[in-house]
């Protein structure tokens, strides 16, 4: 019974690896100065806030969760 998780579950990632398909990033692709302010205004849902010279020069990753 376990050997039958185990390669069920070896078959599992064997074809999510194989389906996957390769992220890549729009090289042109860049906030203009009033969405960078707009993001810098909104208010933290939890935490403190941050200023605008903490993410200079740096990638930054927004993620949005909306649930309905």
């Amino acid at each position: 019974m376990k050997s039958v998780r185990v390669l069920l579950l070896i078959a599992i990632g064997a074809f999510a690896l194989s389906v996957a398909q390769p992220a890549s990033a729009n090289s042109n692709l860049s906030l203009t100065d009033g969405v960078k302010q707009r993001l810098m205004d909104a208010k933290p849902v939890k935490g403190k806030s941050v200023d605008r010279e903490s993410f200079n020069g740096k990638p930054l990753l927004v993620v949005f969760f909306a649930s309905w």
